[in-house]
C-alpha cells in the first residue's frame, strides 16, 4: 500500500505539471532479442558514443502518464551515423526494476543496439528498488582480498572481450592486479574493514524487508551490457556493477604472457567509459544509508581509484592520456529539476549530489580528474562550463571537468529552476548526447525526440574553453582536423569566437541539415 500511495501521488503530480506529447508508435520489434555481435568496427581515427538516462517507460501511457522513451529510442536506432557504444545512465526500468519488464521496456526498445553490442548500462536508483545493501557481519578482516578479486575480474573480463582465451586472460589479470596493488592499493586496502567493502557483483545487494531486489536479475541480464562489447559477454559470476569499456579494443601483443618475458606493448584505445554504481555511494537514497551503523563503499572507490590510474602516457613520450569519462546516474552537480512548481516551491526533482562529488574527489585525490562527467536522474538536459575543483565556472586554461546532465530519455520532464552561472546550456527537453572523439578534442550535439539539435560545440582535449559549432555543421559530416579557435576550421562558425557565443537559433534536423 505504501508504494501503492507513493506512485499514485508521484502519477497526480507529474499528470498535472507535464507537457509532454504522446510519442510517436513504432513499429513491432521481434520477439526475441540476442546479441550476435558483429566482427570489431573499422578504425577511423575517432570514437562515436551516445549517453542517455531515465528512459525505461516501454510502450504508450505508463506508471506517470506519458512519456518520451518511444521517440527518443526512434531517433537513436536511426542515427545516419550509428554511435560505437551508448550508455544508459541509470533508470532503465521504472518503476521498482522489475525483471518481467526487462524485454518490453529495453530489449524490443533498443533491439538495434543491443544486437550490434552498443548498449551498456548503469544502475538508477529504482533499477535497485526493493534492495537494500548485504548485511556484514565481518568487521575485523581486511577488503583486501575483496578488491584484487574485483581487480581481477574486471581485467580478465577486458582481455576476454578482446579475444584472448581464458586462461591466458586470467594469467593476465592476476598479474596485472597484483602489480596495481603492490604498486598503490595494498597500502590502502589493508586498513579498510570488510563491512566497508561491498562485493563489486550483485551480491552487494539483496532483498529489503517486504521488497523484492532485481539487482542480480539486472546484472545477468545480457541485453544490459555490463561490461561486454564485441566479443561476447563475460561469464555471470564475472560481472560487475562497476565496470569500465575501452574502445577501441586495445589490441593485446603476441608473445610471452609469464612474469619473466612480459608482452609487448598494446595499441592504446581512445576512450575509457568508467561506469559507476552511485547507489552504493554519498546520495540521496544511498541503500548504505539504511544501515543501522554508518558504512562506506570503499571498494569501490579504490577501482575507480585504479581505473582512473590506467592507460596514462609513457614517460618520456609525447603521448596524452586516453579520453576518461565517468558514467553515472546521480549527479555530482546539476540543475535545480522540479517535477512541479506549486505556488513557487520545488517539488520534486532533484539537486546536486555535494557528497557524491567530494567523495569521488577525495577518492581521485593526486589523480589527474576526468575529461567528462556524464549522469542523469534529474529528467532534464544541462552542460556545464568547464568547472574547476571549487565549482566554479572557468572559460580559459587547462584541466577543469565539464558536466553533462541527461535525464531526457524518456521519463516525464522537470522543470528547471532559476539561472545557476556553472551551466552553459539546460534544457527541459527529451534528448540524447551524441558525442564523436578524436585523439585531440571532442564535438557534440544534444539531438531532441524530433532529431532537432538543441545543443553542440567542440573542445581541445585538456582545454576549458568551449567553442560552438557552425549551424550548418551536422553530426554525421566529416570531422575537420581539430576543433580550433581560428575561423579556417570548418566546425566552427567564423562569425562566432569564445568571446562572443553563436546567437540562440532554432535547432535543426540532425541528419538532414539546412545547406
Amino acid at each position: 500500500m505504501r508504494h501503492l500511495a507513493a506512485l499514485l501521488l508521484a502519477s497526480s503530480l507529474l499528470g498535472a505539471c507535464s507537457s509532454a506529447g504522446v510519442p510517436r508508435p513504432r513499429a513491432a520489434a521481434p520477439e526475441t532479442v540476442g546479441r550476435g555481435c558483429p566482427p570489431e568496427r573499422a578504425r577511423d581515427g575517432e570514437v562515436r558514443l551516445a549517453f542517455l538516462g531515465d528512459s525505461g517507460y516501454g510502450t504508450g501511457v505508463s506508471e506517470w502518464g506519458t512519456h518520451g522513451q518511444e521517440a527518443v529510442a526512434e531517433r537513436l536506432n536511426r542515427l545516419d551515423l550509428p554511435a560505437d557504444l551508448v550508455f544508459f545512465l541509470g533508470d532503465n526500468i521504472y518503476w521498482l526494476g522489475h525483471a518481467e519488464l526487462y524485454k518490453t521496456r529495453f530489449d524490443d526498445m533498443y533491439d538495434p543496439l543491443i544486437r550490434e553490442c552498443r548498449a551498456h548500462v548503469a544502475l538508477g536508483n529504482h533499477d535497485v528498488k526493493g534492495c537494500r545493501a548485504v548485511e556484514e557481519h565481518e568487521q575485523w578482516e581486511s577488503c583486501f582480498q575483496e578488491l584484487t578479486t574485483a581487480l581481477v575480474a574486471d581485467k580478465k573480463a577486458g582481455y576476454q572481450r578482446q579475444g584472448l582465451p581464458e586462461a591466458e586472460a586470467t594469467d593476465r589479470a592476476e598479474r596485472e592486479a597484483q602489480e596495481d596493488m603492490e604498486r598503490a592499493l595494498e597500502a590502502e586496502a589493508l586498513p579498510l574493514s570488510k563491512a566497508n567493502c561491498l562485493p563489486g557483483d550483485a551480491s552487494a545487494y539483496e532483498n529489503e524487508a517486504g521488497g523484492t531486489c532485481h539487482a542480480g536479475d539486472a546484472l545477468a541480464h545480457a541485453q544490459f551490457g555490463f561490461g561486454s562489447v564485441d566479443k561476447g559477454d563475460p561469464p555471470k559470476s564475472s560481472r560487475q556493477r562497476y565496470y569500465s569499456i575501452r574502445y577501441p579494443l586495445p589490441k593485446p601483443a603476441p608473445g610471452a604472457t609469464t612474469a619473466s618475458s612480459p608482452p609487448e606493448k598494446e595499441e592504446r584505445p581512445l576512450v575509457d567509459v568508467i561506469v559507476l554504481d552511485t547507489n552504493t555511494l554519498h546520495v540521496g537514497g544511498s541503500v548504505l544509508g539504511r544501515s543501522d551503523k554508518p558504512r562506506e563503499d570503499r571498494l569501490q572507490l579504490q577501482w575507480l581509484r585504479s581505473a582512473m590510474s590506467e592507460w596514462l602516457p609513457t614517460p618520456g613520450s609525447e603521448e596524452t592520456r586516453i579520453w576518461k569519462i565517468l558514467a553515472m546516474h546521480h549527479p555530482p552537480a546539476t540543475p535545480r529539476g522540479c517535477a512541479c512548481l506549486f505556488f513557487g516551491k520545488c517539488i520534486g526533482g532533484h539537486g546536486d549530489e555535494e557528497a557524491l562529488d567530494q567523495q569521488i574527489k577525495r577518492a581521485l585525490q593526486g589523480l589527474q580528474q576526468p575529461d567528462l562527467v556524464m549522469a542523469a536522474h534529474n529528467h532534464l538536459y544541462a552542460r556545464s562550463h568547464p568547472l574547476d575543483a571549487e565549482g566554479r565556472p572557468l572559460k580559459e586554461g587547462h584541466g577543469a571537468v565539464r558536466y553533462f546532465v541527461a535525464g531526457g530519455g524518456g521519463a516525464p520532464l522537470y522543470g528547471i529552476k532559476g539561472p545557476d552561472a556553472r551551466w552553459a546550456k539546460t534544457g527541459s527537453i527529451y534528448h540524447f548526447v551524441y558525442m564523436r572523439l578524436t585523439a585531440s578534442s571532442a564535438f557534440f550535439w544534444t539531438i531532441d525526440e524530433n532529431g532537432h539539435v538543441q545543443d553542440s560545440g567542440c573542445f581541445e582535449k585538456g582545454s576549458n574553453v568551449d567553442l560552438p559549432l557552425s549551424p550548418d555543421f551536422a553530426y554525421d559530416d566529416a570531422l575537420p582536423p581539430r576543433c580550433a579557435a581560428d575561423g579556417s576550421q570548418p566546425a566552427v562558425s567564423p562569425k562566432t569566437s569564445p568571446e562572443s557565443p553563436a546567437p540562440e537559433k532554432p535547432g535543426q534536423a540532425a541528419g538532414a541539415p539546412e545547406r
